[in-house]
């Protein structure tokens, strides 16, 4: 006899939702509907639930939904407490007093640059925090530096001025895993009046090289 399709409970539709929104952001209802194989109506209850909670949000243009900034939240809370990253912020701590100045590490997702963690500068002016923010990958130095690096072997540099941020600059490049694929992106982000193209160019670039590989090489080792 042939057993019946054990109905999910409310949590692990959910559950469903926030995963299909992970890999495919701005969706409708009518699209969530045939991607989880559940009734509109069901959709837009568990819509409702999850948008009160702040885990997605309408875009109130099209109507249709990602992923909100709770998720995000609580991705970084997980993230941040990941074995390899807890070797990493040692090195990162060591890069931010070295310049001054704020250090991210940030993901590629889609088309899309989430910043993760950051080791804050203790300069009396510094930049608004970016952590669980989302920026276009082609529009900021990370997304584009991670993208490359897709393509392309050895150290990879990409730079911002004021193009994301007035008064606002960032040099970016990445962490690559054992099989030299990106990991992570390292930026260092800061005023403009405190770095300028010149010491992006120069200063930044060198110390970035020379702690993206001292990464790589602790990350190597913790895996051996």
């Amino acid at each position: 006899m042939a057993r019946k399709k054990e109905k999910k409970s409310s949590i692990e539709k959910a559950l469903d939702l926030i995963e299909v929104l992970k890999t495919k952001d701005d969706l409708g209802v009518t699209e969530l509907s045939k991607i989880l194989g559940l009734n509109k109506n069901n959709v837009f209850r568990l819509l409702a639930t999850l948008e009160v909670k702040g885990i997605i949000e309408q875009d109130e243009e099209t109507g249709h939904y990602k992923l909100g900034k709770k998720a995000l939240y609580l991705e970084y809370a997980y993230l941040k407490n990941l074995p390899f990253l807890k070797e990493m912020k040692p090195l990162l701590r060591e890069l931010r007093n070295l310049t001054q100045e704020t250090v991210y590490l940030s993901k590629l997702h889609d088309n899309s640059i989430i910043y993760i963690y950051s080791v804050e500068s203790k300069a009396a002016v510094h930049v608004h925090s970016r952590i669980a923010r989302r920026y276009r990958a082609d529009k900021i130095a990370p997304g584009r530096a991670f993208k490359k690096a897709k393509k392309n072997k050895g150290f990879i540099f990409e730079y911002d001025i004021e193009s994301v941020e007035q008064e606002v600059s960032e040099a970016a490049t990445v962490i690559r895993n054992e099989y030299g694929m990106p990991f992570f992106s390292l930026s260092i982000v800061a005023p403009v009046f405190r770095m300028d193209e010149n010491r992006i160019k120069t200063e930044i670039k060198e110390q970035l090289k020379v702690y993206t590989e001292r990464i790589e090489e602790l990350l190597s080792l913790s895996l051996k």
